[in-house]
């Protein structure tokens, strides 16, 4: 009878022992599962030589580590942050650009505020789903992208037309000073040149005044004559 007594509260207490090792190894039994948060990173220059830094930080402690916690992609590609899940529960996360020190590029300034939600599957598994909202937006993102903007472009083609504007007057101004200096080169050559064209032109002017003067006096004496005769 005392060994039965013994016997009874050992074997409860093994019982107890045998259920709490079960649960506790059901805890842990999930099967790992890898959850990607895929970005985007837009086209800036057109040629892939831009890239984006980008980072994602754990806003609760009990969040899974991400694989890596930065990523460099090219412009106009894509990748994703993995995170391995392996238990249910509501993770947060937040992902955003670090900018560089390119003074040419303004660096998008967005940040998004993740929420990974883990649950038991139909199988005993994990199954997961993923949200992304932009911080400062009521409503859900649609997908998590960036882009990063060229400064530079405007300002030197607007630089550009300037200058073409400028050269273009000081041309047309610099080619009528030439013309009129060349012309009164031509008008001073004829008249203190020394050559024989410069001669001959001053004869030539010098005859035609003079043929307009005699002219004028020939006109004026046969309209005095005139008036005499009436």
């Amino acid at each position: 009878m005392k060994l039965i007594k013994i016997l009874i509260p050992a074997f409860v207490c093994l019982l107890s022992l045998f259920v709490l090792l079960s649960g506790t190894q059901t805890a842990f039994a999930y099967e790992t599962v890898r959850a990607d948060i895929p970005v985007d990173c837009l086209e800036v220059y057109g040629n892939n030589t831009h890239t984006y830094e980008l980072k994602i930080e754990s806003e609760n402690k009990n969040s899974p580590m991400p694989v890596n916690d930065t990523l460099t992609i090219a412009e106009d590609c894509s990748g994703a942050f993995e995170i391995e899940l392996t238990e249910p529960g509501t993770y947060y996360y937040s992902i955003y650009e670090v900018a560089g020190n390119n003074t040419n590029i303004q660096y998008d300034s967005s940040r998004y505020n993740i929420t990974v939600y883990t649950e038991n599957n139909e199988n005993g598994g994990l199954r997961y789903t993923i949200t992304a909202c932009r911080a400062g937006a009521d409503s859900k993102a649609e997908s998590i992208a960036y882009q990063d903007i060229v400064l530079s472009e405007t300002a030197t083609t607007t630089s550009a037309t300037t200058t073409l504007t400028y050269t273009t007057t000081v041309t047309t101004v610099t080619t009528a000073v030439t013309t009129i200096e060349h012309k009164t080169d031509i008008i001073n050559s004829i008249l203190t040149g020394d050559s024989f064209p410069a001669h001959a032109i001053r004869l030539a002017m010098l005859i035609s005044a003079m043929t307009a003067i005699f002219a004028f006096l020939f006109k004026r004496d046969q309209s005095e004559e005139d008036e005499k005769n009436e």
